[in-house]
């Protein structure tokens, strides 16, 4: 199993575990909260990207109303999944989104990482707070970095991280 760092897994600050497995050529997203209920679901081969790049962007923006910030709270996968729901959330929850699929197109070449920022405002009336050059470069390095670790995975093994 891939440790969420220092082999400690969770401290007592920590509101969920995150647990991505490799499963038959597929991954599982599983969110153990502070309270040990859990929700969790299979998803397809490329998901981890996504999933990696929403846990990079929202700790680095201290974004707790994003995905993994609503998991904590007590959304269910399968309701983050539903278009109802989604139009429910709070705008933190779709700049999350916003931040995540464009970390994710830098590493995936469809956005060039000095237009991150650029890339963002196209989809936002005003500047995100907290979205600067140096989030964008840490965010970038977190994520290149979470990829790896990821990639270094092995059927049947995890990558587990704490929240937040």
């Amino acid at each position: 199993m891939v440790g969420g760092g220092g082999g400690v897994f969770c401290s007592f600050l920590c509101t969920m575990r995150i647990r991505i497995a490799r499963q038959h050529g597929r991954h599982r997203l599983q969110c153990v909260r502070a309270d040990g209920s859990i929700t969790q679901a299979a998803a397809g081969p490329n998901l981890p990207h996504h999933d990696l790049a929403h846990y990079v962007a929202e700790r680095v923006l201290n974004m707790r109303a994003g995905f993994f910030g609503a998991i904590a709270d007590g959304r269910t996968i399968d309701e983050l999944s539903d278009p109802a729901v989604i139009r429910t959330l709070p705008r933190e929850a779709w700049d999350a989104e916003i931040v995540a699929r464009t970390l994710q197109g830098t590493d995936n070449g469809t956005v060039r990482e000095e237009d991150f920022i650029a890339s963002v405002g196209l989809e936002r009336v005003e500047p995100l707070q907290g979205l600067s050059s140096e989030a964008v470069v840490r965010m970038q390095r977190e994520f290149r970095e979470l990829l790896a670790r990821w990639h270094a995975v092995h059927e049947g093994d995890a990558l587990e991280l704490p929240w937040p």
